[in-house]
């Protein structure tokens, strides 16, 4: 482990084990150290392994557990490891001094979160989901800032809607330059590029309703199709046949690497409704249909796309009506109404944040300074009033 650089403001990010959790703290790790903070993470060993795929920052395994979730039995060494992350996280937070902590929720945040409140440090916590998760809600309710990706997150304690601000969720460089390049509408005529995911590990209803689907088209639309496919490798053999009596153009892959330059070029989207899917899909402006995984935590990818549905900006359907009669007909009236997805793509970027990474470290920065919070850049007109009034 390096030494601490005392010339240098210290922020510490507390992430759960998870890449929705890892990612967004790693693109805040990149802007805070471009504007000279010394970065250190803290997470369980969960997390320790994305440690190649992110910035490069000074690291901290703590040991973590909740005591939300599993059989009673297993209560006391959950509660007694919660203990060993909360006492380890004083002894770190107080051996670093950080400026500010900032937590990306997880039980693993839990331990430096708390730490930092009780050691009476300046805490900001981001919350991906459309519905603020347990550890933040903790949070938040007990003095941390707030910072949210949605404009209606959910479960919000009533006491911190003066200490909440929506950033958005911090995106991806692979996103950020697909970014660049706007929607192109399809011809009527045209290829029509469909992609459909469902995480790193595919979806299995995606992989047993898209043949079916494609198979009640008419010819010509058939024709048209141009299908990438992110399959589990337990359904590839099955999806392959499935795709190979149609014989549509279909490429089927368990991972791309390249999925924002995918992303940019589809034409729509099928895919679950992650925090960070949802995010990258409102950036780009792809028009998207949403299947949200059944059974999750407090709902929160149905509600991650909730806001985004509203705006026109996608379609949102629940797994047990994602059947292939319901793709068919929706298949059908974009692939015929080119003009009709673009209206769904100027919407999904109207509720998409590209500054969300600027906007979250801008609200971290405030809160280690001491300055009032101010996440929005200003406007050229603003800056050139406040000149004009410095020189008056």
């Amino acid at each position: 482990m390096n030494k601490s650089s005392p010339q240098k403001p210290i922020a510490l990010l507390a992430a759960g084990g998870t890449g929705g959790h890892m990612f967004p703290a790693s693109v805040l790790a990149e802007q805070l150290k471009a504007s000279g903070y010394e970065v250190h993470l803290a997470t369980d060993a969960r997390g320790l392994v994305y440690l190649p795929q992110l910035t490069q920052m000074h690291h901290h395994k703590l040991p973590a557990a909740t005591v939300f979730n599993g059989g009673i039995i297993a209560l006391p060494f959950r509660f007694l490891t919660l203990m060993i992350s909360i006492f380890s996280s004083l002894y770190l937070v107080r051996r670093l001094k950080p400026k500010v902590v900032v937590g990306f929720g997880g039980y693993p945040s839990f331990g430096p979160v708390m730490a930092a409140i009780w050691s009476g440090l300046p805490v900001l916590v981001h919350e991906q989901n459309a519905v603020l998760g347990r550890v933040n809600r903790l949070a938040a309710r007990w003095g941390a800032s707030v910072a949210t990706s949605y404009g209606q997150t959910q479960k919000v304690p009533a006491n911190a809607s003066e200490r909440l601000r929506r950033t958005g969720n911090p995106l991806r460089a692979a996103v950020l330059n697909a970014a660049e390049n706007s929607y192109m509408e399809p011809g009527k005529s045209g290829v029509f590029e469909l992609l459909v995911f469902g995480g790193s590990q595919g979806a299995s209803v995606f992989s047993a309703v898209l043949p079916q689907a494609v198979e009640k088209l008419s010819k010509s639309l058939q024709n048209r199709l141009r299908i990438v496919h992110q399959v589990r490798k337990a359904d590839m053999q099955e999806t392959l046949e499935a795709y190979g009596k149609l014989a549509v153009h279909a490429e089927l892959r368990e991972f791309f690497p390249d999925l924002p330059a995918r992303m940019r070029r589809a034409h729509m989207v099928i895919s679950r409704g992650g925090a960070s899917t949802v995010a990258e899909l409102a950036a780009l402006g792809t028009p998207s249909l949403l299947v949200p995984l059944p059974g999750s935590l407090d709902q929160d990818q149905a509600m991650n796309g909730l806001e985004l549905c509203e705006m026109g900006g996608a379609l949102m359907t629940r797994q047990p009506e994602f059947t292939p009669d319901y793709l068919a007909e929706i298949l059908t009236q974009w692939m015929d109404d080119p003009e009709a997805l673009s209206g769904v793509s100027r919407q999904a970027s109207a509720f998409g944040e590209l500054d969300a990474a600027g906007r979250l470290t801008r609200y971290a920065q405030c809160l280690a300074s001491g300055m009032p919070v101010q996440i929005d850049l200003p406007s050229s007109s603003s800056t050139q009033a406040q000149q004009e009034a410095s020189h008056g």
